[in-house]
């Protein structure tokens, strides 16, 4: 059997028709709507990879990429951060820096340069514990985004306070943000999210161009449950930074899907063809049941064949070269560390990067992956926590852009993050709060690095970008670039066409770049 993906069109309005007609059932309907209102060329002509980096918690964007000590803005971006929050300008100042309220201050970073070659003008900088993210950028490999958002429509100051916008429901909320992001539909309820929807349109050209569907799913998670990867017919397969979650049979190191239990399980879920047990066949035509027997093989066989996919990379196996490549990029076996050393978010990478380098082997066209690092609500205390998120975050993204040239598929595989929403610009005294836009990067060969694409906000509070307003601004920046455009560039690279991209995204005809061209 090599389809993973059970769940049918056909299956799921048999189970929404069985349902009262009321907000479910409209967002069905909806999600189908969504599905079908085009008939979409995609191309699936070679390997592509997405890996979405989700910031949960709400990014301090404002102390990721700030103007660069040289630049003219600088004086406004420390006078308003104040002592606790703003970047000093270079290590010698944060070593120097001055008492706060007679107290020690915590924060000693700094504005780490980044290359004016693409930036014209303006210089930027990024936080001082963003080497790796810094030589991405001089190295052409990595992008910044900023000011991105999630929008309804396009929204200046002054149209907001003459309410002439519709502006998202729960702006500044942590649950309606992230859904919004990873849903791309911000003025309804979706049960499916963007990435969902894409690899949907990619699995309907499959299917039509008579291509193997591969050994696992089109869409893989390495932190839990998500909205981004929920689609109509593909389901998102959940992953460990041990491999996959399987059965475990006879024995505590039987994993694979074999030997008595096997046969087992087959009596109780599979059809009589396959092995079922015939006394049960009458009850396999119940609905859940099905849907059950359909959600438990597909985990069994998708852990299955991951499993015996990875262990080809492991010592004395085929790709056991391969594998030590991978570790080399991710710095185990250099100084004594070892893969336990790694930050969750680098063992989460490092497994996208295996999972990427059996692609072949498990006969995968394209690929979403989902990887999460939390802890970026930071209302107090923020200096050291965000420090060792954004350090965590950019050695992250080195090693895994290291591992990507290493398998040779740099120009396939594309990284981005995104994230609840900014912070206010202003500190609350300790740390900082809720806000809107956020600035966002961008990783990989394929992407058009070393500059900024889109419009840095001013940083002024009460400013034209702030949707605050009088004396108590605090500086939340009213998005210049919408999620729906930033993200639709990253799927009409992954293959989609215009076609296709409107039917994955509704909302992006009400914005003017389609095409942020951040992608090769």
């Amino acid at each position: 059997m090599t389809n993973r993906e059970f769940l049918s069109r056909r299956s799921f309005l048999r189970r929404a028709s069985g349902a009262a007609f009321g907000v479910g059932a409209f967002n069905t309907l909806f999600d189908l709507r969504l599905m079908n209102s085009a008939m979409a060329a995609v191309n699936v002509s070679d390997y592509k990879a997405l890996v979405c980096v989700f910031l949960a918690g709400g990014n301090d964007c404002n102390n990721t990429l700030i103007p660069a000590p040289t630049d003219a803005r600088y004086a406004g971006y420390k006078s308003i951060r104040g002592p606790r929050l703003a970047l000093w300008e270079d290590q010698a100042a944060a070593a120097a820096r001055p008492l706060v309220d007679g107290n020690a201050n915590p924060n000693n970073y700094w504005a780490l340069p980044l290359s004016t070659a693409q930036t014209g003008s303006q210089a930027y900088a990024v936080h001082s514990s963003m080497t790796a993210v810094r030589d991405l950028f001089n190295a052409g490999k990595l992008a910044f985004i900023p000011n991105v958002g999630v929008m309804l429509e396009p929204a200046t100051k002054a149209q907001i306070l003459a309410k002439q916008r519709k502006l998202p429901p729960q702006l500044f909320s942590h649950n309606d943000q992230v859904t919004q992001w990873q849903t791309s539909v911000p003025d309804q309820i979706s049960r499916t999210g963007w990435g969902g929807r894409t690899t949907d349109k990619v699995r309907e050209e499959l299917v039509r161009l008579g291509i193997p569907l591969g050994n696992i799913s089109l869409s893989v998670s390495m932190a839990g449950s998500n909205t981004w990867e929920v689609g109509d017919t593909v389901n998102q397969f959940q992953v460990s930074t041990n491999g996959a979650v399987s059965f475990k049979l006879t024995s505590p190191t039987d994993t694979g899907y074999t030997l008595p239990r096997k046969t087992l399980i087959d009596q109780i879920l599979r059809d009589t063809a396959n092995g079922g047990d015939v006394s049960l066949s009458s009850a396999r035509t119940n609905l859940h049941l099905k849907d059950f027997q359909k959600v438990s093989e597909r985990a069994i066989f998708n852990g299955s064949s991951l499993s015996t996919a990875l262990a080809r990379l492991t010592s004395g196996q085929t790709d056991a070269a391969v594998g030590l490549s991978i570790d080399t990029a991710f710095g185990i076996g250099s100084g004594g560390v070892t893969y336990n050393n790694l930050s969750d978010l680098e063992r989460q990478l490092h497994t996208v990067a295996r999972i990427i380098a059996e692609r072949s082997y498990l006969g995968m066209q394209r690929q979403i992956f989902f990887v999460q690092i939390g802890g970026h609500d930071t209302h107090g205390d923020q200096p050291a926590p965000h420090a060792g998120l954004l350090a965590t975050t950019s050695r992250a993204l080195g090693k895994f852009s290291a591992a990507t040239e290493a398998l040779a598929v740099a120009n396939k595989v594309t990284s981005f993050t995104a994230s609840d929403f900014g912070r206010t610009f202003k500190s609350n005294g300790l740390g900082s709060d809720h806000a809107w836009a956020s600035h966002h990067m961008v990783v990989g060969g394929a992407v058009n690095g070393g500059r900024l694409y889109g419009t840095f906000p001013t940083l002024e509070l009460n400013g034209p970008d702030d949707y605050d307003t009088g004396s108590g601004a605090t500086g939340r920046w009213i998005p210049t670039l919408s999620a729906d455009e930033y993200s639709a560039t990253l799927a009409r690279w992954f293959g989609l066409d215009d076609n296709a991209i409107s039917a994955v995204f509704p909302n992006l005809h009400r914005f003017a770049t389609p095409n942020v061209g951040f992608m090769a």
